[in-house]
């Protein structure tokens, strides 16, 4: 189970990363195509169909793939803005003082595994954006997996694991996936979105059994 989880949460964060180049297009391709060729019957399992994501990226060109994470995630336009980061989502929700703590919170989750670039760039994806968050959590799967396999007690891991998911991705990426099916302008990411979150519900059932 913990290379499915790792797999579920490794893809989602690359899915939700901005692929310009097309080679980091045609890569991201390649993984999908591969997750599903060795994972795809066991995610399925979970509620989560690979093969529905690969079809809506092969059903469209690159260039509508561009178009349509611009135009949804780094606008900022649209009747309800769709920013994929934690504390800039919070912030118009809830204010600063929210925003900020659960900021802070992910750079102590990060920075206890020194996960925390020191120089950030503007180029960087945010700490708290979607694919950070996601790919933060495969990290502690991964975590996990390889104290299992060692013979140590992965207890801490997996308390982390629960804690992190509370406070950072259940709290909000399953409205803000449903806001993005809902809007108009998805087409791809209606699709990403939806499996995302049927892995969630999965997940939190999963962790909430731990």
């Amino acid at each position: 189970m913990l290379n499915v989880r790792h797999a579920a949460y490794d893809i989602f964060a690359d899915l939700f990363l901005y692929k310009f180049k097309e080679e980091e297009y045609n890569e991201l391709l390649g993984k999908l195509s591969l997750v599903q060729e060795k994972l795809g019957k066991y995610l399925v399992e979970t509620g989560v169909d690979v093969s529905e994501i690969l079809r809506a990226f092969k059903e469209a060109k690159r260039s509508d793939y561009l178009i349509e994470y611009s135009t949804l995630f780094m606008t900022g336009l649209g009747v309800k803005p769709l920013i994929p980061v934690e504390s800039k989502r919070i912030f118009s929700l809830m204010g600063e003082k929210v925003a900020l703590f659960k900021y802070n919170d992910v750079v102590r989750f990060m920075k206890s595994r020194g996960l925390v670039p020191k120089i950030v760039t503007q180029f960087s994806v945010e700490i708290d954006h979607v694919s950070s968050i996601l790919g933060f959590m495969a990290y502690l799967v991964e975590e996990e997996f390889n104290l299992r396999v060692n013979g140590r007690d992965a207890y801490k891991t997996v308390q982390d694991q629960k804690n992190f998911a509370i406070t950072h991705i259940f709290s909000w990426i399953p409205d803000w996936a449903s806001d993005v099916v809902n809007d108009q302008r998805a087409r791809i990411f209606k699709v990403v979105c939806t499996q995302l979150q049927e892995w969630l519900k999965f997940d939190r059932d999963f962790l909430g059994e731990r």
